[in-house]
């Protein structure tokens, strides 16, 4: 592997790059069922314009700074996740020891599911309720227009992150991490191991084959009557409309925005901001006005 390469993408960012090999098989898959009616979603990503523009430049930008972040606070993250799992231990054994599951030999794997899937379920919760809140306050917002001031939605729009909201992002998931580390120590007796491919969960594994890379891009796949369970490429496209951008905040689970009231339908139109706006202006938070 190119040193360069390593050094850009982690092995987390490292798996876009996977899904999005397997999004292509997908979206030609879909396309073939209606070729003459979906053709043009696929020309449009042969297109020169698709790829070479200033909101695909303020991508790379934008993934450039984050990365620099990663690597000169990644040390403190792994430490921080490691106060926040001992700090939840501490509390739980406010309540008394827990007494240790006996012959884990033979729970391994029913502990290994359980503990996977609260762990992908605390995670997908809490990505909801920070992205909701990221549009509810008008400062976080500000933030956060960086991502939705895109004007082409390509798949490195996936990691258009102003650099303080990736540093939110990083406090949830070590905060999330390290709780279910904490409760898996005072629990079980050790850190159980969630089950992980590629260093994601095999939940969000399965889910991005499925073609969900695809909604940072402009290919409307539609999961029909899944859409109750699961954000579609399509719900989250729509998402990214100057006008529909307050529903589908959901990463992986549309329960969450049926909960809250903010689901939509994936065949719901919508427009995405008609020029990118200028980068240094997005990053200072200074007010985008839609267009």
């Amino acid at each position: 592997m190119n040193p360069f390469f390593d050094w850009l993408i982690d092995p987390s960012q490292r798996t876009y790059l996977v899904y999005w090999f397997s999004s292509l098989a997908i979206a030609l898959i879909w396309a073939t069922f209606a070729w003459s009616e979906r053709k043009a979603y696929l020309q449009q990503l042969t297109t020169k314009a698709y790829w070479f523009n200033t909101s695909s430049a303020q991508d790379l930008v934008l993934i450039f700074l984050n990365r620099g972040l990663f690597l000169l606070l990644g040390i403190t993250w792994l430490a921080f996740t490691l106060d926040v799992a001992l700090a939840m231990l501490d509390f739980l054994r406010l309540f008394g020891d827990a007494t240790e599951l006996d012959s884990y030999s033979h729970n391994s794997h029913l502990i290994l599911g359980i503990y996977t899937l609260v762990l992908f379920l605390l995670d997908d919760a809490t990505r909801f309720l920070l992205h909701k809140l990221m549009h509810k306050s008008d400062f976080l917002f500000r933030l956060h227009q960086v991502h939705h001031s895109a004007s082409t939605l390509t798949p490195l729009s996936t990691l258009r992150i102003h650099p303080l909201e990736s540093l939110l992002y990083q406090i949830r998931s070590s905060l999330v991490h390290g709780m279910c580390a904490g409760a898996s120590f005072y629990y079980v007796g050790f850190q159980a191991d969630s089950w992980q491919v590629w260093g994601a969960t095999i939940w969000v594994l399965v889910f991005n084959f499925l073609g969900a890379n695809l909604r940072h891009s402009q290919i409307p796949i539609s999961y029909g009557k899944f859409e109750k369970i699961l954000i579609s490429p399509a719900m989250h496209q729509a998402h990214h409309g100057v006008t529909t951008m307050n529903y589908n905040y959901g990463s992986v689970l549309s329960i969450w925005d049926r909960m809250f009231g903010s689901f939509r339908k994936g065949s719901l139109h919508y427009q995405l901001p008609k020029e990118a706006q200028p980068l240094l202006k997005q990053l200072m938070m200074q007010h985008i006005k839609w267009k």
